[in-house]
């Protein structure tokens, strides 16, 4: 559905050019919803609106729905745009307009009936729970509310593509909470494909099938988000994850006495991580009576990614020296993730 090749942006100034996108290649799958994470400054903002070509690109080419978006004049511009609606952080809604009004503008702009144009806002009203708001202005909505108004706004000239540039930055987490389930509830509902930009990881988590991480403008990491979170390969990655994983070991782990080495009558203390049906298996059970190893649980956390359940503990196992390495093994062929911390003696 879109496709960059070698997207750059640079900015020239008299007192020194800005390098803002360095080249940049991804593909974004119809329907996925795919974020783009990244802290501010990075080059996130500038990458989503070279989409649309808000910003034109100084290089490379950009692809939506098979079109090259790049080759357009600004007449072929403004069509295409039609099939790209775009949300932004402080809502941008029209002050003199109420609800309906603001729903109704991109349509008028289009030139579209009346007839069209009232079916289409009652059908957009609906869709984000706004039907008594209708004749409300932007001053007596709450911000969550505005942000309604903004999907509605950019849903209604029933684009393939919604770009979502720091969408809930300025809401509440109770807020920011309801949007992602709207904008998940559009995605399934639609069949949209959603580009969502954002520096909070606990929205990627929530919402994202794929995800880019950009730093200095290049893309340093990106595929399923499920990998991202498990198995982050770039510090950057590491350093966002790890904001919203409790990815810290507890106090009272950090303050063991542990070495690398096994001794006599030590204690190996394991984490462990599982994904999606492995968090309701009994696999501890099963280590303690296969390995003939006793087994305490020093912390364990359950989260959810999307709709995947991810899990961590944190063991202590004791027994023999080959218990605990049919233990470790054990674990291993599970299939969870397994990493030890160390021996406590």
């Amino acid at each position: 559905m879109i496709k960059l090749e070698n997207v750059e942006k640079t900015y020239f100034h008299k007192n020194g050019n800005v390098v803002a996108l360095k080249p940049t290649s991804l593909a974004v799958k119809k329907g996925e919803i795919f974020g783009i994470i990244g802290l501010s400054g990075a080059g996130k903002s500038t990458l989503v609106r070279c989409i649309n070509m808000l910003e034109r690109p100084t290089g490379g080419k950009v692809y939506v729905d098979g079109k090259d978006m790049t080759a357009l004049d600004d007449a072929q511009l403004r069509v295409a745009r039609q099939s790209i609606g775009m949300i932004f952080q402080h809502f941008n809604l029209l002050a003199s307009r109420t609800v309906r009004q603001n729903i109704a503008f991109p349509l008028e702009i289009q030139g579209k009936d009346k007839e069209y144009i009232g079916k289409r806002v009652e059908e957009m009203l609906e869709l984000v729970q706004l039907k008594e708001r209708g004749d409300y202005y932007p001053s007596q909505l709450s911000g969550g509310q505005k942000q309604r108004v903004g999907i509605a706004r950019a849903l209604a000239s029933a684009p393939k593509v919604l770009l979502c540039d720091e969408a809930t930055s300025a809401l509440d987490p109770a807020t920011t909470k309801s949007i992602l389930a709207l904008l998940k509830e559009i995605n399934e509902k639609l069949g949209l494909t959603i580009v969502l930009i954002t520096h909070q990881m606990e929205v990627v988590k929530n919402i994202c099938d794929r995800v880019a991480v950009i730093e200095n403008g290049n893309i340093v990491e990106q595929g399923l988000m499920l990998d991202l979170f498990t198995n982050p390969q770039h510090p950057t990655t590491r350093n966002f994850t790890a904001a919203v994983m409790n990815a810290e070991l507890p106090e009272m782990v950090k303050n063991m006495k542990l070495s690398h080495q096994y001794k006599e009558g030590a204690k190996l203390i394991t984490r462990i991580s599982f994904i999606g049906d492995l968090a309701g298996e009994p696999i501890i059970s099963g280590m303690v009576k296969k390995c003939a190893v006793d087994v305490s649980i020093l912390y364990g956390n359950i989260d959810q990614l999307k709709d995947t359940a991810f899990g961590t503990l944190i063991l202590e196992v004791s027994g023999t020296e080959a218990g605990l390495k049919s233990a470790h093994e054990y674990l291993n062929n599970c299939k969870v993730k397994s990493e030890v911390i160390g021996y406590e003696s």
